[in-house]
């Protein structure tokens, strides 16, 4: 080995090793060519956005579930508010935080994907987007929701009101009422309440029921995702089309370089994964109609 081959993180040690030199089969070479041709693909980009819209939304979804459950530990048995403990008062105050946290990370997400789609400022984000917020979230309730979490990083996390409220009528059965609120003059001390939050606020009674409004949120933040989804996909539906042709390709390929598409392979394993409709495939939505281009881009 001449100087010029020399390792250069060798020592004076004479016994130091070569670098093994390393080869790729055609295969491999293939394999890596095809990949990045498909995550080169503009509606690669689409699929990532969209898988990470999904997951905002089940975490959104999961963790408001996971708060009416333990909400519901309390609300819908006939125990006395007396007889909660400390931990189903700190668990109800993290299963609130998580809920409130994961709808900003929503809103956040969806934002992101909006930009990539279609750039900031973009005639869809001042138009269709901008309209379809001020529908869906231009309500006190919406901007209460949004700015409840920002109470919880900049002031506290509020804990609910834990009672029991026990009434009867002479004669008739004793009704007993379990409930969980929020105080409503507490939450106004604090000088962070955007305008439209503030007047909701002082609409509502001193103490006011906290579900019912994480409630008509979730189905408000659900009906929205819905529609921006699909409007992802309809303005975008010949580079997700295309995309889902060169992955048809692409799987069809590897499947014969592996021999899966051979009678002996399927007496032994079954179909290989991938094979058959598109459409059938576990996990894929039914494809949106088409429309035309200049529809896409506005």
């Amino acid at each position: 080995m001449n100087d010029e081959d020399a390792d250069p993180d060798a020592g004076a040690d004479d016994t130091a090793a070569e670098e093994t030199p390393t080869f790729k089969t055609r295969f491999g070479t293939d394999y890596d060519k095809r990949k990045a041709e498909l995550h080169a693909m503009p509606g690669f980009r689409l699929k990532n956005d969209i898988d990470s819209l999904r997951r905002a939304g089940h975490v959104m979804s999961k963790n408001a579930d996971e708060l009416n459950r333990h909400a519901a530990k309390f609300l819908q048995r006939r125990a006395m508010a007396r007889d909660t403990t400390d931990e189903y008062a700190d668990e109800l105050v993290r299963y609130l935080h998580n809920y409130l946290t994961s709808v900003t990370s929503l809103i956040d997400s969806q934002r992101v994907v909006m930009r990539h789609c279609w750039g900031k400022g973009s005639e869809f984000e001042t138009g269709a987007y901008k309209e379809h917020v001020k529908t869906s979230f231009g309500t006190g309730e919406a901007e209460f929701m949004k700015d409840l979490r920002n109470y919880c990083t900049h002031r506290s996390i509020p804990l609910p009101g834990i009672s029991t409220k026990v009434s009867w009528v002479q004669g008739g059965p004793t009704i007993m009422e379990n409930k969980l609120t929020l105080d409503r003059d507490k939450l106004l001390d604090w000088d962070g309440w955007t305008a439209p939050a503030k007047g909701y606020l002082r609409a509502k009674d001193d103490r006011f029921d906290l579900l019912p409004v994480l409630y008509s949120y979730v189905k408000t933040a659900a009906e929205f995702y819905d529609w921006f989804v699909n409007e992802i996909r309809e303005r975008n539906a010949d580079e997700i089309a295309e995309f889902n042709k060169a992955v048809d390709d692409y799987n069809e390929w590897y499947r014969d370089e592996m021999g899966m598409n051979t009678e002996n392979y399927r007496n032994l394993f079954g179909p290989p994964p991938g094979e058959g409709n598109r459409s059938q495939r576990r996990g894929q939505r039914r494809q949106p109609k088409r429309t035309t281009k200049s529809q896409r881009r506005k």
